[in-house]
């Protein structure tokens, strides 16, 4: 912080300035804070007025609530049907593959057991050489 240059503080007070230099905030005339209330309030009674606020019927908020309720129900049951429709498609081809080619099928399972895995050992092998 830089030394008040006592030239300025003999013109700040000079020139009727507001600054105090004992720190007080300056208090301005006796009852300006309350007309300054008083206008704003004013001020504001008249945007009321101008632009009045809208509340909906609670009948209305009841409305939103379920429609949508409906709404997920309906998304809830479309991603059900999706996800039947891909496991009925996946344990159908499964079937077929186990009775048209039992060696492929059994492949299969054995790399779904064995690859994930091999996968963590790799893993687990990176995290203790960067360590």
């Amino acid at each position: 912080m830089e030394p008040e240059d006592p030239k300025k503080r003999e013109v700040s007070k000079q020139d009727g300035s507001k600054n105090r230099d004992d720190g007080q905030r300056y208090q301005g005339p006796v009852g300006l804070d309350e007309m300054t209330a008083q206008q704003l309030q004013e001020g504001l009674q008249r945007l009321d007025e101008l632009f009045p606020a809208f509340t909906p019927s609670p009948s209305w908020f009841d409305q939103q609530i379920v429609e949508t309720q409906s709404k997920q129900r309906s998304k809830l049951w479309r991603d059900l049907l999706i996800l039947w429709i891909a496991a009925l498609l996946l344990l159908s081809l499964l079937y077929a593959m186990m009775h048209a080619q039992p060696v492929v099928f059994i492949t299969f399972q054995v790399l779904a057991v064995v690859a994930p895995l091999v996968w963590l050992l790799v893993r687990k092998q990176e995290e203790h050489h960067y360590e």
